[in-house]
């Protein structure tokens, strides 16, 4: 092999690639995307890990791509047009135009950015307005760079080809502007958020974020979005000459139209995915574990011998909500005090129509197991999934020795994220449950009346706050809450974004009150943690209460002066249209990442918070040493039910390997005896020896 000539061949392909022109609309565009790449390092919530940084990157760099090459656009239809025929333009007249045009562009959009300086209680769309603004400050600036530098590499090199410009020239100017933003603003390539707790405690250390490798992945990502771009372009076009083809008169429109079309067809294939990806989770929640295959045994819970809820239409979620009851003996061993059974009712999601059925059935099973003899009916208001927070539900049965009745209502199978379309039909469910509970207890007499109790967690505390959104915190009185715990309450509530931003005229009586951790209630007065009803538990560098629209367009109240900000948020990080919301997107990813039985007050993480919260806020009777207790408690039991849930999961896919191979074989293998949770139809033993009758 003569290595000369390969040699020869690789220099004459690199300086054809190097020579390689671009229209200044794509340069601009790749000016912008490359000087976005140092932006998107910025240290944001949570820690990202290389791949995500990658993705923040390609995304990032894309969309600046996208928004700057279409300002640019038309920036140049505009000059072109005011030159008029184009008998009348030179090369030089072009350039000239453009630039022109881009400085006038670049000016307004400045302007507009200081006339529409961010001011609180500003409205949204003048929050729209400025970033519109910025965005075409910027993209117009971008432009005036490419055709300014191009005007003067045509003088140098004496050529007369306005419109193009070097592609690597741009390529390299871009990595410089984006190198440079990023090391005059101090960022470290290490995106660490606090590497303790509110208390204290370490938590996971943050992720090195490889610079080289998620450079690369992000320049791969962004050139894939790139080459979908051009592939909308191409389709587009392709579709434009049929309609010009096919109907003369629409010509005019037919590139529009064209655009409509692939868009359309795009948009189609989005919502198919997302219909595929609801019916897979659906399923997925409906799925029955191995581990809680079996019937409760308890005369006190949904499923059980004394219960009409269909047990086939509870899920996953309602299955372990019902199986994981605490028994006497559980809460006696931690209490050393008598206990008796608690009472866990669970409705899902299909085992009523509609949300006054559900709610109408949910009530029948209360009163069926005897829920309105005991002291306290706590309203579980579950996430999108119907998930009910363990440590919640367990402490209030430790702390009550199971003397309490806890009640869910499931509005969805489906993670929270794909839940969203079911916050109507959520409500609906709570109200319609809530109303008739506060009916139900109003017709007792006064003095054996329990308590009712609310708790929400994350989509669940969404969904709950909807309720009372028209009557604010009057609403609690109207519907007789004793006491309110919300954790992690999603940015889209309404009913916490109008108290937060006026809690005097909202909340007069300070009924409210929002806090991080336990400490942090502690340290409330006195007169304020009496007047206190509803208490929000909410971590700062949670992400899901912050991530909404508005985050693309208005800077947040947590992301100004860095004296101001609340700990957890880094105080060097910065707000950018649209990153930002792209940045705090990534952090949704990481909010929930939990080790079982390792408890941390991290992120979307609260159970660290909740036993302590849990009695605060309810106000059930604890000194320190049964707290102690109840942690080392909960921790066990919830790594022994992972535990459980792994090894039955673990062997029912041998047991279905071992079937499979069988029947492959020919064998019956309805001979080999099932593993996991037998399904046992038998009589009942009316001489079985029990500890009520061994005496007789």
């Amino acid at each position: 092999m003569d290595w000369r000539e390969v040699g020869k061949r690789a220099f004459r392909m690199g300086s054809k690639g190097a020579a390689t022109q671009v229209s200044t609309v794509q340069a601009a565009g790749l000016l912008h995307g490359m000087a976005s790449i140092g932006p998107s390092f910025d240290k944001s919530l949570l820690p990202r890990t290389t791949i995500q940084q990658a993705a923040a990157t390609g995304l990032m760099s894309s969309v600046s791509y996208g928004i700057t090459a279409t300002t640019q656009s038309f920036i140049e239809a505009f000059a072109v047009r005011v030159l008029g025929p184009a008998s009348q333009r030179s090369q030089r007249s072009v350039r000239g135009a453009v630039l022109a045009a881009d400085l006038v562009a670049m000016t307004l959009g400045i302007t507009g950015v200081q006339l529409l300086r961010q001011r609180d209680g500003e409205s949204g769309w003048r929050a729209v307005a400025r970033t519109t603004a910025f965005r075409i400050s910027t993209g117009a600036g971008c432009g005036a760079l490419v055709v300014g530098t191009d005007g003067v590499v045509d003088a140098v090199m004496r050529n007369h080809d306005a419109g193009k410009v070097n592609a690597t020239a741009v390529v390299a100017v871009g990595t410089f502007v984006g190198a440079g933003v990023h090391l005059t603003r101090s960022r470290h390539l290490l995106d660490t958020a606090a590497e303790t707790d509110q208390y204290g405690s370490p938590v996971r250390p943050a992720s090195l974020v490889q610079p080289a490798r998620a450079v690369v992945v992000g320049g791969g990502v962004a050139m894939g979005l790139y080459l979908v771009s051009r592939g909308e372009e191409l389709v587009a076009s392709s579709i434009g000459h049929t309609i010009r083809w096919a109907i003369p008169a629409l010509s005019p429109t037919a590139k529009a139209l064209g655009h409509a079309a692939a868009l359309g067809g795009l948009a189609l294939g989005i919502e198919r995915a997302i219909a595929f990806a609801n019916s897979t989770t659906e399923q997925a929640g409906n799925a029955i574990e191995p581990a809680y295959r079996s019937r409760p045994i308890s005369d006190y819970v949904s499923g059980g011998p004394n219960s009409e809820v269909d047990w086939d239409t509870i899920g996953r979620e309602g299955r372990r909500f019902v199986n994981m009851a605490l028994t006497p003996q559980e809460i006696t061993e931690v209490t050393h005090a008598p206990a008796t059974d608690p009472i866990r009712v669970f409705v899902g999601y299909e085992s009523a129509q509609s949300p006054n059925s559900r709610a109408y059935l949910a009530m029948e099973e209360l009163d069926r197991l005897g829920a309105f003899e005991r002291p306290y009916v706590v309203v579980y208001s579950p996430t999108g999934s119907g998930y009910v927070n363990y440590v919640a539900s367990e402490t209030v049965e430790f702390l009550t020795n199971g003397n309490v009745a806890g009640v869910c209502l499931q509005y969805s199978v489906r993670p929270s994220f794909l839940s969203l379309d079911r916050v109507g039909t959520a409500w609906e469910t709570t109200l319609a449950f809530l109303t008739a509970l506060a009916w139900r207890i109003r017709s007792m007499p006064v003095d054996e009346r329990p308590k009712v109790l609310l708790f929400g967690e994350s989509l669940g505390s969404q969904a709950a706050q909807d309720v009372f959104e028209k009557e604010g915190v009057q609403g609690f009185e109207i519907l007789d809450i004793h006491r309110a715990l919300f954790v992690g309450t999603p940015c889209a509530s309404m009913w916490r974004r109008h108290w937060l931003a006026d809690p005097a005229a909202v909340d007069p009586g300070g009924m409210v009150v929002e806090v991080q951790g336990a400490q942090e209630y502690r340290e409330l007065t006195a007169g304020q943690r009496d007047a206190a009803r509803v208490v929000l538990l909410t971590h700062n560098n949670d992400p899901i209460p912050k991530f909404g629209p508005a985050l693309a367009f208005q800077r947040p109240v947590w992301l100004g002066a860095a004296a101001t900000r609340p700990p957890g948020v880094p105080p060097d990080s910065r707000w950018w249209p649209l990153f930002t919301f792209v940045l705090v997107g990534i952090d949704l990813l990481n909010a929930d990442n939990v080790i079982p039985g390792t408890f941390e007050a991290w992120a979307h993480d609260y159970r660290k918070d909740l036993p302590r919260m849990v009695q605060l806020t309810f106000e059930l009777p604890a000194d320190s040493a049964l707290m102690e207790r109840v942690q080392r408690a909960l921790r066990k039991r919830e790594l022994l039910w992972a535990q459980r849930r792994v090894v039955a999961e673990s062997l029912d896919s041998a047991e279905q390997k071992v079937r499979t191979t069988l029947a492959e074989w020919g064998v019956d293998h309805s001979v080999v005896p099932s593993v996991i949770s037998p399904v046992r139809e038998i009589e009942a033993d009316e001489y079985q020896v029990t500890a009520s009758n061994i005496s007789r």
